[in-house]
């Protein structure tokens, strides 16, 4: 019977290793940042700053759209229910409506729909601007007048005067106010020169490049 013998082998550090039996070769152990400086390495905490400027933009695009949005929905509004905005420049309408406040109205509402107590806005004969004040009586007019069967003869006071407008309005329709605050209308008239047209423009313009700029991310 034939035997098979194996001849040991002698490793580098003399022990013997069969012949026959593999062996694996031994890993280096990889040196890492905290094997060399005995603690891990400390992370930069993020920039508090990214993130306040990415809300200052986000509350800023916000503010714009509601902007937007607003002007939109006025411009829809006075072409469907015929609205317009009356900026009232003296104080005659005090308390109510005082000097710079601001009124929405309703256009050409018919003379046979208004009443006593209505605040209408109606022309004044010889004179550029109309004049804004409270109804406080209502007249039919004469039909040899040649006014019409609509118009009606309107009696006007503002609020802050002790008698009536010395003349009467023949109308056949005036402008009703709806809604009236104060001091809007002083931003309103701001509002409507061309150099804030102008600084509003730029703004929008500067704002929308600022948020829509690419960031660098490291």
């Amino acid at each position: 019977m034939n035997t098979v013998s194996t001849t040991p082998t002698h490793d580098r550090d003399g022990s013997d290793v069969g012949g026959d039996t593999p062996v694996a070769p031994a890993s280096t152990p990889v040196p890492t940042r905290r094997s060399l400086s005995g603690r891990e390495p400390r992370r930069r905490p993020r920039a508090n700053g990214s993130r306040a400027t990415r809300l200052i933009k986000e509350v800023l695009l916000l503010i714009a759209g509601i902007g937007g949005i607003l002007s939109i929905l006025w411009l829809v509004a006075s072409l469907v229910f015929g609205l317009s905005i009356v900026i009232f420049m003296t104080g005659s309408m005090s308390p109510t409506l005082p000097t710079g406040a601001a009124a929405i109205v309703k256009d050409a509402v018919p003379a046979a729909e208004l009443r006593v107590g209505d605040v209408v806005t109606v022309p004044r004969e010889g004179q550029p601007l109309p004049v804004t004040h409270r109804i406080v009586d209502i007249a039919p007019v004469d039909p040899l007048s040649g006014a019409g069967p609509e118009a009606r003869e309107l009696t006007l006071r503002g609020d802050d005067n002790d008698t009536n407008d010395r003349e009467t309005y023949i109308v056949a329709a005036a402008d009703r106010v709806i809604v009236g605050a104060p001091f809007i209308g002083h931003a309103l008239t701001i509002m409507q020169t061309p150099i804030f047209f102008g600084a509003l423009t730029l703004g929008v313009m500067l704002l929308v490049i600022w948020a829509f700029w690419p960031v660098r991310t490291s």
